[in-house]
């Protein structure tokens, strides 16, 4: 190797150097939002993530052009956690395993998202594409009950499938979710247990 190619293998190197630290930064800056959301603080300053994230309030504006772009970003990434549960639902067998499944996936998706549902209920201007990130999970949970229910749905006449898939989509909220546990104070069992009660009483 001569030293031209040293010399390139050795900005390569402090390139990637600085990318991956660009990485760790701007993980670890999500990461605290998502920290202090889980404390309970929804409307945290840039003070207080920078704080939390152990980065300097300059490093956050460095990697973000502005709260709102973070806020995309930690969407961004919830979604990607929470998807391996969406994917994980059971659609098969009986009426009660299908009821039980779903019970199971909602709470772990609803529990899981909460804080960062909470934090964002907050925010008075909460950008087009932050609203577009949330409703493209909520067109993914609609359509997943459409299926798991879909011999109950196609046993009866059009009007009362689609009177059903309104009632079932409000039921399986995360709205309804928030509602039974924290407005109720139900535990995430009573919760779950109520969701099911209610599912066979819409379902034909």
């Amino acid at each position: 190797m001569n030293l031209s190619d040293e010399e390139n293998a050795a900005q390569r190197a402090r390139t990637d150097g600085r990318v991956l630290r660009g990485v760790k930064t701007r993980t670890a800056i999500v990461e605290a939002l998502l920290d202090l959301f889980e404390q309970k603080n929804y409307s945290p300053t840039a003070k207080q993530i920078a704080a939390q994230a152990q980065v300097s309030v300059r490093s956050i504006f460095q990697h973000f052009e502005d709260m709102e772009t973070l806020y995309q970003d930690l969407i961004a990434v919830q979604t990607l956690r929470v998807a391996p549960i969406v994917e994980s639902l059971q659609c098969d067998g009986s009426l009660d395993m299908r009821v039980a499944a779903l019970a199971t996936q909602r709470s772990e998706i609803f529990e899981q998202v909460s804080p960062a549902r909470h934090a964002l209920a907050l925010r008075s201007n909460v950008s087009a594409d932050v609203g577009q990130l949330l409703e493209e999970l909520s067109g993914v949970l609609q359509d997943q009950l459409r299926v798991q229910f879909r011999a109950e749905l196609s046993a009866v006449n059009d009007q009362t499938a689609a009177d059903s898939m309104v009632m079932l989509d409000l039921l399986w909220s995360f709205e309804s979710w928030d509602r039974l546990r924290n407005q109720q104070q139900l535990s995430a069992e009573q919760a779950t247990s109520a969701l099911c009660a209610a599912t066979f009483r819409i379902l034909p």
